[in-house]
């Protein structure tokens, strides 16, 4: 089928599920392939077979029930984008947009472009019947319950936007796939849990076919972005770029990195929820000379660049114990960089690790509590 002559069009790919590391690996290969001018604007619909995703800053073992999971045959895999944990079950459905991140008609400021494509998705999914509406910071609701959720990463030039939409959730499979602040949780939390949720089978009372949910989604977008979609291939440099990386995006070393040893040698976690998620600190300090050793940030918040997370942390390596130069130099930082944490502040990282400091000092003693605040070691 020829390409439409429009001024802003995408190549739509599609496919039968794959493996949680054959989408990871693809992620990272249209992503890099699209910065370097090597295929056009993409938007790719994913599908899975059951597997947990942790999002780029998390750590393995605190988000998901490792032994389980094996137990089960869950795949278990890490995103290039930020984000939270997830487990998607064979139904759910995702999308992911690749483009310029100068695109007429998409906004640059991450916030603004968020809004853009969930709202038009949100109209898509009403073609369907659905009450669906957008919901700051990267989600779409219906009522109140959350039914699909969004997130991304950028390199160069380009730009990766993803959606994940519930169509027949298992919430109990979730909770023994994920892990919870209480290992084993209640009924009634689960119902609670259960009520913050749904997807198209709880509001529709059937499943959609996925081409239908699909032509939704499109319409949705096409409307929204004023643009043209038609169906592609893979070219023959992404089949070749993805079979090089898949075998790296399926190791030990990309998938829990180093986590173990994180885990087994932390000094203090703190856990801080600011409005756009949850920022985790790990760190250990240095009694004898007053400062912070190291300190390790992980969550469920979205970063751009993915790499300001691993800044962050440098620049509060060997910083002194005090409240006013830690606030000093995670100023400093956000002001010296370009880096965008929708719905996350530096006031944020400044109360979580002084949450994480004052945890330390505290040597591992009775929690300290604060205003969103969650701590444990």
């Amino acid at each position: 089928m020829p390409k439409p002559q429009q001024d802003l069009a995408f190549r739509v790919l599609d496919s039968a599920p794959f493996t949680a590391a054959e989408h990871m690996a693809l992620d990272e290969v249209i992503v890099k392939a699209h910065s370097e001018g090597l295929i056009p604007n993409t938007l790719r619909f994913l599908q899975f077979k059951p597997c947990t995703l942790v999002g780029r800053h998390q750590n393995v073992y605190l988000e998901v029930n490792v032994p389980y999971c094996r137990e089960h045959g869950l795949d278990i895999n890490r995103r290039i984008t930020g984000g939270g944990s997830l487990y998607w079950g064979p139904l759910e459905l995702g999308w992911s947009l690749h483009a310029a991140k100068n695109t007429p008609g998409i906004p640059r400021k991450v916030e603004d472009m968020y809004r853009l494509l969930l709202e038009g998705t949100a109209k898509g999914l009403q073609k369907l019947g659905l009450a669906a509406a957008y919901r700051p910071f990267n989600d779409i609701e219906i009522k109140g319950q959350k039914i699909a959720g969004s997130g991304g990463t950028e390199l160069n030039h380009s730009f990766m936007f993803q959606c994940s939409l519930l169509v027949d959730f298992d919430i109990r499979e979730m909770v023994k796939a994920l892990r919870f602040p209480v290992e084993k949780m209640s009924d009634k939390a689960i119902r609670s849990m259960d009520e913050r949720v749904t997807s198209l089978h709880k509001q529709l009372g059937y499943i959609p076919a996925h081409r239908d949910i699909k032509q939704a989604v499109l319409s949705g977008l096409r409307e929204a972005l004023k643009c043209t979609f038609y169906p592609g291939e893979r070219t023959a440099a992404e089949q070749e770029m993805f079979q090089k990386r898949l075998p790296y995006i399926q190791s030990e070393e990309w998938i829990y990195g180093t986590d173990s040893r994180v885990v087994n040698t932390l000094d203090c976690l703190a856990s801080y929820k600011a409005p756009g998620g949850l920022i985790r600190i790990q760190m250990r300090l240095d009694d004898k000379i007053q400062v912070i050793k190291y300190v390790i940030i992980t969550g469920d918040f979205f970063a751009y660049p993915a790499r300001m997370v691993n800044d962050l942390e440098t620049a509060l390596k060997n910083t002194p114990i005090d409240r006013a130069i830690i606030s000093w130099r995670i100023h400093d930082f956000f002001a010296g960089s370009a880096a965008e944490i929708p719905g996350v502040a530096a006031e944020d990282f400044i109360a979580a690790v002084w949450l994480a400091v004052e945890r330390a000092k505290a040597g591992g003693g009775r929690p300290i509590t604060g205003k969103a605040a969650v701590v444990s070691c």
